[in-house]
C-alpha cells in the first residue's frame, strides 16, 4: 500500500503526465469513433476502439485493417501518439524505482551514521 502512495505521489506530482495521458485516452476513444465512421471493416465502435487500443500499443494483430486515408492516418498519428506516450510511462515508472532506492540508501546512510560504524 505504501508503494501504491508513493506511485501515486510521483503521478500527482506530475500534472503534466497526467493531463497527457488524460489526452490519450481521450485520443484513442475518439479515434475509436473516427475509425467506426469511416472504415468499412469496422462495424461497431467496440471494434474501433479495440482498433485504436491495439494500434497505439504497436500490437497490430491484423484481425483489422484502415483501408481509406482517413484512417491510415488516424493510425499512424495513434502509433506515434502510442509510443511518445508509453515512452513517458516507463520514464515515470523508472522515476519511481529511482526515487525508492534513493530513499532507501538515505535510511541505510542514516542507520550507520546512528550506529556509528565507520
Amino acid at each position: 500500500m505504501r508503494r501504491l502512495k508513493k506511485c501515486y505521489g510521483i503521478l500527482y506530482r506530475l500534472q503534466g503526465f497526467t493531463r497527457f495521458a488524460l489526452s490519450f485516452v481521450t485520443f484513442v476513444f475518439g479515434s475509436g469513433g473516427v475509425l467506426f465512421l469511416v472504415e468499412p471493416a469496422i462495424t461497431n465502435y467496440g471494434d474501433g476502439l479495440w482498433y485504436a487500443f491495439v494500434t497505439s500499443t504497436t500490437v497490430g494483430y491484423g484481425d483489422l485493417l484502415a483501408v481509406t486515408l482517413i484512417g491510415r492516418i488516424t493510425s499512424v498519428f495513434l502509433t506515434i501518439y502510442g509510443l511518445i506516450f508509453f515512452g513517458c510511462l516507463s520514464a515515470v515508472i523508472i522515476n519511481y524505482y529511482t526515487d525508492l532506492n534513493k530513499e532507501r540508501e538515505r535510511t541505510n546512510d542514516c542507520q550507520l551514521f546512528n550506529t556509528g560504524i565507520p
